[in-house]
């Protein structure tokens, strides 16, 4: 199998599709992190031209993330330790960081489409995303805690937004991998589709929003999903 980080950002009818087709069902070694926070950049240099109705996130293959390179994550956890004597958090931190949580405040619908596993970091891109649009068969999880850490790069903070406190302790506490169907039932999910079918669903979802609302407001993301679910369920 080919080492080559592979993350893609092309644009059709003004929707962003990034695209992560790295080795190891998108294992986040340091080398996958560097290019998404590459990517990323390129995301926020688009978002400043305008013109942009949505932007969504996936897999290239079977599955969204398959989470942190365990091994390097230990390293990269050491090293980024809070700082007492300065009580600064590392400069590297920081900036990796801001390109998982800075997709919250783009000023255009951002869904990650999820299939297969969506673990650890790679569920924190999803928590981070405006939506998420579980398919049958996907399974997620935030399993660091297994690994003596916790969530550091916004999910904490967005999986108590999303599914509630209980239901977000419960996620990040336990490490537990649950299935889409009960990612849906906490909140985790806002839409859950069968399988094969999540890109349409959220090429829908924005068309929707860009038709409907015309400029998006992401303290607004709450409203737009009801309208379109109420109308889906119609």
């Amino acid at each position: 199998m080919s080492d080559t980080i592979n993350i893609s950002l092309n644009e059709e009818n003004d929707i962003l599709h990034v695209i992560m087709d790295a080795p190891n069902n998108n294992m986040m070694s340091t080398a996958f992190l560097t290019k998404f926070e590459a990517v990323m950049e390129q995301v926020g240099e688009r978002a400043k031209k305008g013109g942009i109705r949505g932007m969504m996130i996936y897999g290239g293959g079977r599955h969204f993330s398959s989470g942190a390179d365990v091994g390097a994550l230990a390293e990269r956890s050491e090293k980024e330790a809070f700082d007492e004597s300065t009580e600064e958090l590392p400069a590297s931190h920081v900036v990796q960081k801001r390109h998982f949580t800075f997709l919250r405040d783009l000023p255009f619908p951002v869904v990650s489409v999820v299939t297969g596993f969506c673990i650890g970091s790679g569920s924190e891109i999803a928590v981070n995303s405006h939506y998420r649009i579980l398919e049958k068969g996907a399974r997620i999880g935030q399993p660091e805690s297994t690994f003596g850490i916790l969530p550091a790069l916004g999910g904490v903070a967005r999986n108590i937004e999303i599914c509630g406190m209980k239901n977000a302790y419960e996620l990040v506490m336990t490490g537990d991998m649950i299935p889409a169907e009960q990612a849906y039932e906490i909140g985790y999910a806002d839409i859950f589709v069968g399988k094969k079918q999540g890109i349409t669903e959220a090429l829908s979802l924005i068309n929707y929003i860009s038709e409907n609302f015309g400029t998006f407001e992401p303290k607004r993301y709450r409203e737009y999903i009801k309208q379109y679910n109420q109308g889906r369920e119609a």
